[in-house]
């Protein structure tokens, strides 16, 4: 029974995992679209405002950029404890998602075939590991979240139930980790 109950919850993870990369590919494809259907003139003043941002990057510290990130983890993280959580971690998932789409597509806009290039050296690395992290997050909070509910008040699934929290707040440690290594990365580009 404890294997079979393993392969359910393997099926059930991969199931959510799938779901989530997807949603977060169809979110980075909506702000990339967004982009594009920009009308010409707010474009310009996008870009002008990208090439602002980018050069005043200098002055950005550890600090602000890794707050940057780690709200949206905490959001996503929270949402995993309580049933309405699920829609603001969604919509702050679903909020990262568009936004990686849409200043990529924003970049290459305004800077054309060198935007390619700067999306990947000042936009890709760190993005390496936020989208796995926030990944990994909104997974974990779906697949928590349900694993909360299956379970009753008998002594053993009260165990389980404390494992499964403590499981749930090393996955958020681990996440926190990974978001501060993306920023360091990020103020490292920014001041090559």
């Amino acid at each position: 029974a404890m294997k079979r109950q393993k392969r359910r919850t393997d099926k059930q993870l991969q199931r959510i995992i799938g779901i989530v990369c997807l949603s977060f590919l169809l979110g980075t494809a909506g702000g990339a679209l967004l982009a594009n259907l920009l009308p010409q003139g707010q474009q310009g003043q996008l870009s002008a405002f990208l090439q602002q941002a980018l050069a005043d990057g200098d002055e950005i510290g550890f600090a602000a950029i890794f707050w940057k990130y780690l709200k949206y983890d905490i959001i996503i993280w929270l949402g995993g404890w309580m049933q309405l959580g699920l829609f603001f971690a969604g919509a702050a998932f679903l909020f990262r998602s568009v936004c990686v789409g849409f200043t990529s597509a924003m970049m290459m806009a305004a800077y054309g075939m060198k935007g390619v290039l700067l999306s990947a050296t000042a936009f890709l690395p760190q993005n390496l590991l936020l989208i796995p992290c926030y990944i990994l997050m909104m997974s974990a909070c779906v697949y928590y979240l349900l694993s909360w509910q299956e379970e009753g008040g008998k002594r053993t699934l009260k165990r389980e139930k404390r494992r499964k929290q403590l499981e749930y707040c090393i996955l958020f440690g681990g996440s926190v980790l990974l978001l501060a290594a993306a920023s360091g990365l990020e103020r490292m580009l920014l001041l090559l």
